[in-house]
């Protein structure tokens, strides 16, 4: 298992150093290193996405449920397992993406914990105002953009699972954000960085994929004909 984690540290390392040799810089590489996880990761994000939007279909049968079994616990737990089965709906699908991200976060620790960073030529070490990418952020821009991006991920999330957990999800909606925070201001900037665009990739992801998931539909479907002023045409005369 370890071998596997130190392969896994070493993998990402080929690759970073691959892609700041190709545009010069320890940023960028870090970056375009970013990019292609999220998009090896797309599939998954993907099969979240419409689990979550088959839940969110779900909800007005699941109320009728909780209505109707309210006095009955177990009862409820086995209708609503039957509506899952019949819908084909895992609710945990939603979780694998997340339980993914962790192990990569805690791997990108670790190749920058390890990474010396040594001066290579015609790449950059400094990006933008970090002098290092395994220094701590001086002026916390990264952090900050860090627990943003969490909010503004969560809150989308929210949005696609209306009724579903909501008082919970709005505590960690503050929390979450917070947290990161005090987490990356005493972390390597190049770790603030990949979870800032991690996390704005996703947001994108998930505005990209929700949209193929809702096709449009005929604006004009079962309404009345316009006439040549924008009202409703007049009617044949008899």
């Amino acid at each position: 298992m370890l071998q596997l984690w130190h392969g896994l540290i070493q993998l990402l390392s080929v690759i970073m150093v691959f892609y700041s040799k190709l545009t010069g810089s320890y940023g960028l590489g870090i970056i375009l290193l970013t990019v292609t996880l999220r998009l090896l990761l797309f599939p998954l994000y993907r099969a979240q996405l419409q689990s979550m939007k088959r839940m969110q279909q779900m909800q007005p049968e699941l109320k009728r449920l909780q209505d109707r079994f309210k006095d009955d616990k177990q009862r409820l737990a086995e209708e609503q397992l039957r509506l899952y089965k019949d819908a084909k709906v895992n609710p945990l699908a939603s979780c694998w993406p997340m339980l993914l991200q962790m192990p990569l976060l805690y791997a990108m620790y670790g190749l920058l914990e390890k990474y010396s960073f040594a001066a290579i030529p015609g790449v950059q070490v400094h990006f933008l105002w970090l002098s290092s990418l395994k220094a701590k952020d001086p002026y916390l821009i990264l952090p900050i953009l860090g627990g943003l991006s969490t909010y503004w991920q969560t809150r989308i999330s929210m949005a696609l699972q209306p009724g579903s957990g909501q008082q919970q999800m709005q505590m960690m909606s503050y929390m979450m954000p917070l947290v990161m925070f005090f987490v990356f201001r005493g972390l390597a900037a190049g770790l603030a960085l990949y979870w800032v665009i991690s996390n704005i990739f996703t947001v994108v992801q998930q505005y990209l994929t929700v949209g193929s998931l809702n096709p449009p539909t005929a604006a004009a479907e079962g309404s009345a004909p316009q006439g040549p002023q924008g009202g409703p045409k007049n009617p044949a005369k008899r």
